[in-house]
């Protein structure tokens, strides 16, 4: 055991102290009056323990330590320490104005110091020469160093320091804290004794630093909120903010499309403008060959109206005259079949036989009558007498009665010429009329001509052909660009993971190239560290080896033995080195068994010398290594730029796709609507003005045959006045037919009177020549028979002579008409045929040429608007020439080619472009609202340094770019991940921390269990019953809290991270329960206003004292336990028990 065992002061104590020596071998009781140096001896050991002038407990408006303690250059304070194999000792002296040690192996002798004459060195060098060969070391300055050289703590120390060390541990600093406390403390209350422990467990204080957490919670809630405006979702699952941030892209991207397509629909309005110009005369061409054909078809129309009309008037007229021969057949038949025609014919043509039959009857009487010719020739004669007188008569009457015949053909021809002359009157008269109304059924035959051309110009129009066109085309054309944004999106996607591929295949060989690297350096490393653990062995084990014997036992051995001895023989254990006699062999005057060696030896300042080499070695490999990681982040970094650029062209080419298709689909769907609207206008329209033209034709139809009707009127009154004439003419004609017929049959009954009486006349001379012949002896009988058929014969003979002229009349009819009449009306037929052949024929070349005409008309309406169309589209141009638009746009217009082909009109496209001009505003507009809105969330310090305001248009565009970055690298994951980690860390940083505090619990109530026990073992006072001192929990607040984070990360040290924190599934209590408490600690913090969180707070300690009758109770203070002396006692003994125990922990 070595422990102090003297102090010696010399010129000492202010210049009060010459000379002094006190020996502290046993139980020192020190006892004087004031003044006498009490305090001065115990600041002096005190000095000895902890080296430390600030805790000598000298107070400020007295003399520093050195101006009290080494007024003069040869002031001294000599500590001499018992060992167990004799003393060592520690001389305290002044060098260059501080105090300085050294220490000289061998007890105290007042020689080193003092001369003959008694009085004390001036200077160590002539102390040095007095000590003689007695080992002494160099002059310690550091304080530090004299600690850990009297407390054992050999790490960085020379070899020659070890021997000089009262026990031999690294955590010494408790020892000198207890014994200052000790020595410098009367008051004795729970935060003393907790200090004290504390501090002798350590004497650097465990500690939680809360400014260092307030630092880190600082922007906590504005962070956290950051994050959570992404985070939270609303009812139906969305993020207001993402939902924002996606309307700014969406505008963004818009706008971007919208300055693109305003560029190419210039591009395309410059092709479509020079298109204008070549198309203009080609389509003026056009007009004129279309009208010139129009004009060819209207006048063969009207060629072919003259023709038909002529063919039809002679057909008509043919028609007419065979249904007048049919006619007069009808009535000739119907008079001849009144006259028995037949019977007539029959009667008539029998004359030849009647003649024959005559004559023969003739000659019959003739031979009859050959005997009596006498009488037969006298009244031959006489009957011939008769017959020509019934001649004569008769030829007189007929000449009377043809007279009257005469008279009458006269009067009908007459009659008939008047009447003639009258119809052609009549027909004069209502020519006009008549031309009117043949006019007016033309006029309105030739409406319903152009009606009818207009019906086939519209059933070949298409109506709103160039709208339906326009939208086909617009339809077509969105077909094609949605199907190459398609083409576009799956190209650029496609380009996107080759991209993406590749980068990462870049990056793999990046990290591969440097993990390669740092493996190497690594593996460098762990060799270094290999060395310097072997160093540290060779170290750590110095003490038992025959190199920490030959430390102590063998000064000066590194030039001896230390020459030739190897490194392995000196650290190696188990060797028994031992000192010889001379003559024994040996090994510079020990025993050992020696092997051939041939090695330097080093010291252990070597070794910590070759530790600090290997240390720099590993500094510097690991600067190399950070470098690599460096330049690795920065390579990656810029791959990350290289292949970024290249990735958001490919991205930026999808979202303008994806736009493309979006306004594509939609407009698609309008254009849809549009085109069925304008084809159900077209139909409903062409239907319109088809039924308006039926109606128009069903209108004229009607007037046609009210014209019609009123030329049938007309006609059918000069018919009737023609038939009222010709009834008046035959009217006279019968009138003047009654009379001729009356006189005709009075002639004949005259005739027929006189033939009667001549008839008489005639019997009677037959009769008297009957009677002459019967005298005669004639055969009267058979002459009278004669006589009687040949009367009869004339009779009929009579008749045919009467009728010979009608049978004739007849047999001319007959031969004219009758036997015609099947003829007739074929060729009437025939005609008709032909009629309605050539009415056909005519109305289907008609209705050819109304449809030429219609198309044509149909053809120069299009051409014509189209010719409009162009003088509309030129005028839009100069319009818009003077537009502001226009001046942007300038040279877009100007610097066309084949590709900006477009069958866009031109106003169109300017509408087009006005359109997207106006609504690239309206989405700028949108742009500026949406990021104002977006920013809305955010403060102007914010986790994500969004800019919240914006000057000018660029300002609204770069900040959506970035937007778009931080969107498209989902850079929310890094800051979520970023403070996750963060908070995450806080709180297992807090549980660590707090870990430590709660961690000294046991062997805080260890120490106390062993000042319970010491008290039981070492009670030297009979008045203390009992001396007892317990731990309760802290009634610290943010200690509690502390305890809390701990414990709950205790229980989720697994499920905090970087993927929870914030997360929204499954760990939502956990996580808000986290965030709760590092606000209650961020709140308590401020409100209690603790830089730091000590060991002291984390636990309460109470005393219990019982002394005689009197007990405290467990408190947390003694103020008073018993008499003033007990107190006092009581507090000194626990603070030798704090000493005690804790120097026993110590060793």
């Amino acid at each position: 055991m070595r422990y102090l065992n003297k102090i010696i002061f010399l010129n000492s104590a202010d210049k009060s102290l010459p000379y002094a020596e006190v020996n502290l071998d046993g139980n020192t009781h020190f006892i004087g009056t004031q003044g006498v140096g009490k305090s001065t001896l115990l600041r002096a050991i005190l000095f000895f323990y902890n080296a430390n002038k600030q805790k000598l407990g000298i107070p400020r408006e007295k003399k520093t330590f050195d101006e009290y303690y080494f007024p003069y250059p040869n002031s001294y304070i000599v500590y001499e320490v018992k060992t167990e194999n004799g003393a060592f000792c520690v001389l305290a002296l002044k060098s260059q104005g501080r105090v300085v040690f050294r220490f000289f192996e061998t007890e105290y002798k007042q020689s080193f110091f003092i001369d003959n004459d008694g009085n004390v060195f001036e200077t160590w060098d002539k102390i040095r020469d007095n000590l003689g060969r007695i080992n002494s070391t160099k002059k310690i300055d550091s304080y530090e160093e004299y600690r850990n050289i009297l407390y054992g703590n050999n790490k960085g120390l020379s070899n020659e320091f070890r021997k000089y060390a009262l026990l031999e541990s690294r955590q010494y600093q408790n020892i000198p804290s207890t014994i200052t406390n000790v020595f410098l403390n009367t008051k004795l209350d729970a935060e003393f004794v907790k200090e004290t422990i504390i501090k002798s467990l350590n004497e650097d204080d465990i500690k939680i630093d809360l400014e260092t957490y307030k630092s880190h919670l600082r922007d906590f809630e504005t962070e956290l909120n950051d994050i959570q405006i992404w985070t939270n979702k609303s009812k139906s699952g969305q993020s207001n903010v993402e939902n924002q941030a996606e309307k700014v892209s969406k505008f963004h991207s818009a706008l971007k499309y919208l300055e693109k397509n305003k560029k190419e629909l210039a591009s395309q309005l410059g092709w479509a403008l020079n298109n204008l110009k070549e198309k203009q005369p080609q389509i003026q061409e056009r007009l004129r060959t279309d009208e010139l054909k129009k004009k060819n078809s209207e006048e063969r129309l009207k060629d072919l109206d003259r023709t038909f009309e002529k063919k039809r008037d002679e057909i008509q007229k043919q028609i007419g005259i065979f249904t007048d021969k049919l006619k007069t057949i009808k009535s000739k038949k119907e008079e001849y079949q009144i006259l028995n025609i037949i019977e007539i014919i029959k009667r008539v043509s029998i004359k030849d036989t009647l003649e024959i039959e005559k004559s023969n009857l003739s000659k019959e009487k003739d031979i009859l009558t050959s005997e009596f010719i006498e009488i037969q020739q006298r009244y031959e004669a006489l009957l011939k007498q008769y017959d020509n007188q019934f001649k004569e008569f008769e030829n007189s009457k007929l000449k009377e009665k043809n007279t009257a015949k005469s008279h009458f053909v006269d009067f009908k021809d007459e009659i008939s010429k008047q009447y003639d002359a009258i119809a052609e009157s009549i027909r004069t008269q209502h020519e006009a009329e008549l031309e009117l109304a043949q006019s007016l059924v033309k006029e309105i035959e030739n409406s319903i001509s152009l009606q009818k051309i207009s019906n086939a110009g519209v059933k070949n129009k298409r109506f709103f052909e160039r709208e339906i066109e326009a939208c086909q085309k617009e339809i077509s054309d969105l077909k094609t660009r949605i199907v190459n944004a398609d083409n576009a999106i799956i190209q650029a996607k496609k380009e996107q993971k080759n991209l993406e591929r590749e980068g990462q295949l870049e990056e793999t060989a990046i990290k591969a190239e440097s993990e390669r690297k740092i493996e190497k350096e690594t593996e460098k490393q762990s060799k270094l560290k290999s060395q310097i653990a072997d160093i540290d062995f060779k170290i750590e084990n110095s003490k038992d080896s025959l190199y920490g014997w030959l430390n102590v036992e063998m000064p000066d051995w590194q030039n001896s033995i230390g020459q030739v001895i190897d490194d392995k023989l000196l650290f190696r254990q188990g060797l028994n080195p031992q000192k010889t006699n001379e003559d024994a062999p040996n090994f510079y005057g020990i025993s050992i068994d020696l092997q051939e060696v041939d090695k330097e030896v080093k010291t252990i300042s070597d070794y910590e010398q070759d530790k600090n080499v290997l240390k720099e070695q590993i500094t510097e490999i690991q600067k190399y290594i950070s470098a690599l990681n460096a330049n690795t982040d920065k390579e990656l970094e810029n791959l990350k730029i290289k292949f970024y650029k290249k990735i958001r062209e490919q991205k930026d080419k999808v979202s303008e796709s994806e736009y493309v298709k979006n306004q594509s689909d939609n407009k698609l769907k309008a254009k849809g609507l549009e085109l069925t609207e304008w084809v159900n206008k077209a139909k409903s329209e062409k239907e319109k003005v088809l039924q308006n033209i039926d109606n128009e034709i069903n209108r004229l139809s009607e007037e046609k045959i009210k014209g019609e009707e009123k030329l049938e009127l007309v006609k059918k009154h000069i018919d009737k006045q023609l038939k009222i004439k010709q009834k008046e003419k035959e009217a006279k004609i019968k009138s003047e037919e009654l009379k001729f017929k009356g006189l005709s049959d009075e002639i004949s009954l005259q005739i027929k009177d006189f033939q009667l009486k001549i008839a008489v006349k005639i019997d009677d001379a037959k009769q008297q020549q009957k009677v002459d012949l019967n005298e005669k002896g004639a055969n009267t009988k058979r002459i009278s028979e004669i006589d009687l058929q040949m009367t009869e014969i004339d009779k009929e003979l009579s008749f045919i002579e009467n009728n010979r002229d009608k049978v004739a009349e007849y047999n001319k009819d007959k031969r004219e008409l009758f036997d015609h009449e099947a003829e007739f009306k074929n060729r009437k037929s025939n005609n008709e045929n032909l009629l309605e052949t050539e009415k056909k024929k005519y109305e289907q070349q008609k209705s050819k040429l109304i449809q030429e005409i219609g198309i044509y008309n149909a053809q120069i309406e299009t051409v014509t608007k189209a010719l409009a169309a162009i003088d509309d589209d030129f005028n839009s141009f100069v319009t818009f020439k003077n537009s502001e638009i226009f001046n942007s746009l300038e040279n877009f217009v100007n610097a066309y080619s084949e590709e900006n082909k477009s069958e866009i009109r031109v106003s169109e496209l300017i509408n087009q472009i006005n359109q997207a001009h106006y609504e690239s505003k309206d989405r700028l507009t949108d742009l500026q609202e949406a990021v104002n809105r977006f920013v809305g969330y955010f403060q102007e310090k914010n986790l994500f340094n969004f800019k919240t305001k914006f000057i000018s248009r660029d300002d609204y565009f770069d900040f959506a770019d970035n937007l778009k970055e931080f969107i498209e690298n989902n850079k929310i994951l890094e800051y979520k991940k970023r403070v996750e980690e963060r908070f995450a860390h806080i709180i297992q940083r807090i549980g660590k921390e707090t870990n430590e505090l709660i961690s000294k619990e046991g062997e805080i109530s260890q120490v106390v269990n062993e000042i319970n026990k010491d008290f039981e073992l070492r009670n030297f006072v009979g008045a203390i019953k009992k001396m007892e001192l317990r731990t309760e929990s802290s009634s610290n607040t943010i200690f509690q809290l502390l305890s809390e984070i701990r414990k709950f990360n205790a229980e989720n040290i697994f499920e905090l991270g970087s993927t929870n924190l914030f997360s929204s599934i499954g760990q939502e209590n956990k996580n808000e329960k986290a965030i709760s408490y590092l606000r209650q600690l961020s709140k308590e913090m401020t409100n209690s206003g603790l830089k730091q969180v000590l060991l002291s707070d984390s636990f309460e300690l109470q005393f219990k004292i019982v002394e005689n009758d009197n007990d405290t109770g467990w408190v947390e203070k003694l103020t008073n336990v018993g008499s003033e002396g007990t107190d006092t006692l009581v507090k000194a003994m626990i603070n030798i028990m704090l000493l005690n125990v804790f120097k026993e922990r110590s060793t």
